[in-house]
């Protein structure tokens, strides 16, 4: 569901991926008024699995290392009553999302299925906002914490220390997958400002095919993982799971290997 917030059609991807399931609305608004970049994520359910899924992509192509060097020499913004800090691009990027629509449709889903879960992914920038996403509504009570699923993809340090240990208080099931070399899980440095990735860390070191082995770490950062692995490799950013990224770009049919 993470790769499906970079297509056009993203209910072709939500069918393909869910037997009995439905496209609430992509929101596609303008996140950067100056390089006028887009940031856009998509609301649906799945009847099957009894969850309400949000699903976030941030700005198009390469655009998240020029935003990340734009923003590594400013101080990350307070946010959650002062709970912790981020950094203003993606919280910027997830606020324009979520109150030109967003937000909304959740609330209108939830109401709909109140029993249901809450799932919340993203890839990339895209992975911060799903964080930020998820911070939000336990923060606002708009949603039981306990039954929200973060499932980012390639994330980068989203928020310093306090951000971090605010995750794990409020969102037991949070997991940041990484592939192998993949160089944005390690920016921005956590020596500037204190950025810290939350928890728990699943690293593939390999090409991430069926079957393929993973380390679990369960905890903010480690060594153990991605943060002890000093090499890098763009490509390990653009393929998770066997799966390019963009290949969603077009419709899902037929992407995906898993189903």
């Amino acid at each position: 569901m993470a790769a499906s917030a970079t297509s056009q059609v993203p209910e072709q991807c939500v069918q393909d991926n869910f037997k009995q399931s439905e496209l609430k609305r992509r929101i596609l608004v303008q996140c950067d008024l100056i390089k006028a970049d887009t940031c856009s994520g998509f609301s649906a359910v799945s009847h099957s699995d009894k969850a309400i899924i949000l699903s976030f992509r941030g700005s198009d192509g390469d655009e998240i290392f020029l935003e990340i060097v734009d923003a590594i020499f400013e101080r990350p913004v307070s946010a959650f009553d002062g709970r912790g800090k981020v950094l203003y691009y993606f919280l910027t990027a997830f606020s324009k999302v979520w109150e030109n629509g967003m937000k909304d449709d959740f609330i209108s889903l939830n109401n709909t299925y109140p029993d249901y879960e809450l799932w919340i992914t993203g890839h990339s920038l895209g992975g911060a906002m799903a964080s930020i996403a998820a911070t939000t509504i336990a923060t606002t009570n708009l949603f039981d914490a306990k039954k929200i699923k973060l499932v980012t993809f390639g994330q980068p340090r989203t928020g310093d220390e306090s951000y971090a240990a605010l995750v794990d208080l409020l969102i037991p099931y949070a997991i940041r997958v990484v592939h192998r070399d993949d160089i944005v899980p390690l920016i921005p440095p956590g020596f500037l400002y204190g950025y810290r990735h939350h928890k728990s860390e699943v690293w593939y070191d390999n090409d991430m095919s069926i079957n393929d082995t993973f380390q679990e770490c369960d905890e903010d950062e480690s060594n153990q993982c991605r943060d002890g692995k000093f090499a890098f490799d763009i490509k390990d950013h653009d393929k998770y799971f066997d799966v390019g990224v963009g290949m969603a770009q077009d419709g899902c049919k037929g992407w995906n290997p898993y189903v």
